[in-house]
């Protein structure tokens, strides 16, 4: 679990966020990386609007660690977040009929929360069924 602590900082413009954070999460999916979650900790109202700009623009979120809850372009995935922690360790057919919405749907929102690092995943050692199957978890904070 990664911390990006803004602990103490009062201000910050739109361009450094996005510059730092903006360019972080576009990095983050690359292979090779050793982080497996992220989350935003020390947001004032008036850092996490300028998280939550930052974020908005380039359609990515992030957890914050406060409130355990998303920043950014996150409408949609926001449900999502809330059910998986909910659950805490699920497959994606569990997300899916929890949440009353498709296979693929419910596969498309868990890769965007993966990516960002709000949940982890390891391969299934169950039985053989001809896919790749996951189980998914919301990495302890």
């Amino acid at each position: 679990m990664l911390t990006i602590d803004f602990a103490g900082v009062v201000a910050m413009t739109n361009s450094f966020v996005d510059e730092f954070l903006g360019k972080f999460y576009t990095l983050l999916p690359a292979e090779g990386h050793a982080v497996e979650a992220v989350q935003i900790a020390g947001l004032t109202e008036e850092t996490r609007d300028a998280v939550a700009v930052c974020l908005q623009r380039r359609k990515q979120f992030a957890v914050d660690a406060e409130s355990f809850t998303l920043l950014g372009d996150a409408e949609v995935l926001a449900g999502t977040y809330d059910c998986a922690r909910k659950l805490g360790t699920f497959r994606a057919a569990e997300i899916a009929e929890e949440l009353q919405i498709s296979l693929p749907n419910a596969n498309n929102r868990l890769k965007r929360l993966l990516e960002a690092g709000a949940l982890s995943r390891e391969r299934s050692a169950g039985p053989d069924r001809g896919g790749k199957e996951f189980v998914y978890s919301v990495p302890a904070c």
